[in-house]
């Protein structure tokens, strides 16, 4: 026993587990207006699932109640249990496990910071198991939160040693269950958004482990719907089909028995009668040229594998690509982009009118010049279009 007046003497805290242990301001909880009142997840700052689980579906339901859009988005680590393994063979200060501190911490601290930036007037961000995060929040659009759940996938991408993996999800008010009496059934349809998003993420990952591709993907999935259709009736909840250069990772389910073998994407349907032609990459890495149409108002492709999905399955995890159109494939990848969100055909303008155009185009000052000088050729294109019908 130490002497009276003897001061124990204190242990000396390793770079190692000091540079674990994250340093953060508690009055910083990822939270706005929801689960207000959480505890904060020691290692990462964000609200404990527990909490989150315990408070969220009372806000959902009131959300959607009112008519709000919500998005829910669920992140997952990739590789993070290789990572810990190569930590503790080749840094004997790291301990292993420590090494996945460091990644969680840090990716709360990125969330954390992020979360703050985002325009939402309800959401949280919370721990969802050992090595993953989900954000819940009312929405404008679907696609803005497809965005911002992009911008934080760059944001951790650029910090973290791995990268991290989302799937998500749009509901409206008409996913609610018709029958919302007593009970818990508001649980039970918040426990079914976070399974639908889950198993998106997992088939997802899934699909990309086998074919090779990297990491840091976003795939989208459709809220399940409580009535007999199997069709979105709001049309809010759907993303635009990809556009440019952009690649789009997606659950696609059956169509349902009566309509052909049809694939169901959570996009809205292409405008007109020719569809949009997608480069589909299909869960056994086999790639071929699709044409999405629409089915009352939502875009699918016809695909004999649809009848082969199980009843219980997820749904089939699809990488959709556009394929621009050949007589376009020499103008700016911006005005190229115009023109497949406008669903526009370049080739309607005579050779000369497109020369004097991409010669604009090039030669602007600035960049609103250049975005003003865009427009203006989307609405010479789509003039032309219109006269060429009369």
């Amino acid at each position: 026993m130490d002497s009276p007046g003897t001061p124990c003497p204190k242990a000396a805290v390793t770079d190692a587990l000091a540079h674990s242990v994250p340093l953060f301001d508690p009055a910083q909880m990822p939270l706005r207006t929801w689960c207000a009142g959480s505890r904060e997840d020691p290692l990462t700052g964000l609200i404990t699932f527990p909490d989150f689980h315990s408070n969220i579906p009372r806000a959902l339901a009131a959300a959607l109640t009112d008519g709000a859009l919500v998005g829910l988005a669920i992140g997952d680590v990739d590789g993070l249990k290789d990572h810990v393994e190569q930590a503790n063979a080749t840094d004997p200060n790291c301990y292993g496990h420590l090494a996945g501190n460091r990644v969680m911490a840090r990716l709360g601290a990125v969330t954390r910071t992020w979360f703050h930036t985002q325009p939402w007037e309800h959401g949280c961000a919370a721990t969802f198991g050992g090595d993953e995060v989900i954000v819940a929040a009312t929405l404008d659009n679907a696609a803005a939160f497809h965005r911002a759940v992009a911008e934080l996938r760059d944001r951790l991408a650029d910090e973290l040693p791995v990268r991290v993996s989302f799937a998500l999800t749009i509901a409206s008010a008409e996913h609610l269950p018709a029958a919302r009496g007593q009970g818990n059934w508001k649980h039970v349809f918040t426990d079914g958004l976070l399974a639908a998003t889950d198993r998106c993420l997992f088939a997802s990952k899934s699909a990309r482990r086998a074919n090779g591709g990297q990491g840091g993907i976003i795939a989208v999935t459709q809220a399940p719907l409580t009535g007999p259709t199997t069709l979105a009736g709001d049309h809010r909840t759907l993303l635009p089909l990809p556009a440019g250069t952009e690649t789009l990772h997606v659950l696609a389910r059956p169509l349902g028995t009566g309509a052909g073998s049809m694939l169901l994407l959570p996009c809205v349907g292409p405008v007109g009668l020719r569809g949009k032609r997608l480069r589909v990459t299909f869960p056994d890495g086999h790639v071929r040229t699709a044409v999405a149409v629409s089915v009352r108002g939502q875009a699918a492709i016809p695909d004999e594998r649809a009848a082969t999905i199980p009843p219980d399955a997820p749904g089939m995890p699809l990488t959709l690509q556009p394929i621009r159109d050949r007589a376009a494939r020499g103008v700016p990848e911006d005005l190229a982009a115009a023109l497949e969100r406008a669903e526009l055909e370049w080739s309607v303008l005579p050779a000369h009118e497109q020369a004097q155009m991409l010669h604009l185009i090039t030669e602007s000052a600035t960049a609103d010049i250049r975005i003003a000088r865009i427009t203006a050729v989307i609405d010479a294109v789509a003039t032309r279009t219109r006269s060429s019908l009369t």
